[in-house]
């Protein structure tokens, strides 16, 4: 099982939290992970200890060691969620029945809004989750797993317009306009524009980015339908 997937029967990776068995412990989790999710909203998470995790929760550290090693499981424990989110999400928003009658362009705008707005929305917990999976694999693995999993579910809606798309090879096309996307919001969002033309607002960032996603896979109006 994948550990972005929900349930099961999975192993505990190394650092991850101790699910508990019973209902009272798992408030107790949650408490620690809606207090480190609060923080987070306030300040970045290289700023937070597990005292103010602990206090924010109103619980003893004893009880934070019982379910984490340290701070960065209650973290990778946000981001598994995120994550699962995420995935949820990105699956249904890239059903091809969801855009009939619409066009590729389309969905590449509202697929590059939405990711402009999570980006914005939850810019210290992606921005701590990247700098964790420079040195942390756990947080690394996650990462890929997620991102490749939007990659595909992208590429295969791209399929189904090849009508639209006249880069000879659409699947890499695809990828590229993904790739190009991400790497653009990690740099922008997480951690600044850094040049003197970057877009000076997220609402001309997003026509900026659609732009050259739609120049990458060659996007044509669709001729019927």
């Amino acid at each position: 099982m994948s550990s972005i997937d929900a349930g099961g029967g999975a192993p505990r990776a190394a650092g991850a939290a101790r699910k508990p068995q019973q209902a009272r412990s798992q408030e107790t989790l949650e408490r620690f992970v809606e207090a480190t999710a609060a923080l987070l909203a306030e300040r970045s998470f290289d700023e937070i200890t597990v005292t103010d995790i602990v206090r924010r929760a109103h619980r003893t550290v004893g009880s934070f060691y019982a379910r984490f090693d340290d701070k960065y499981g209650v973290l990778l424990e946000l981001v598994d969620r995120t994550y699962a989110r995420i995935t949820h999400v990105v699956r249904a928003f890239c059903d091809p029945v969801r855009w009939e009658g619409q066009s590729l362009a389309e969905f590449m705008a509202e697929s590059i809004r939405l990711n402009v707005q999570a980006y914005r929305r939850s810019a210290r917990l992606f921005r701590a989750a990247l700098i964790a999976a420079t040195s942390d694999e756990r947080f690394r693995t996650r990462r890929l797993e997620v991102m490749g999993f939007c990659a595909e579910q992208q590429k295969r809606f791209v399929l189904t317009r090849c009508d639209e798309v006249t880069a000879p090879d659409p699947a890499r096309a695809s990828d590229q306009a993904f790739e190009l996307i991400v790497a653009t919001l990690d740099e922008a969002l997480l951690f600044g524009r850094f040049t003197s033309t970057s877009p000076a607002s997220d609402l001309a960032l997003v026509a900026d980015l659609t732009e050259q996603c739609l120049n990458v896979l060659g996007a044509v109006p669709r001729t019927g339908g």
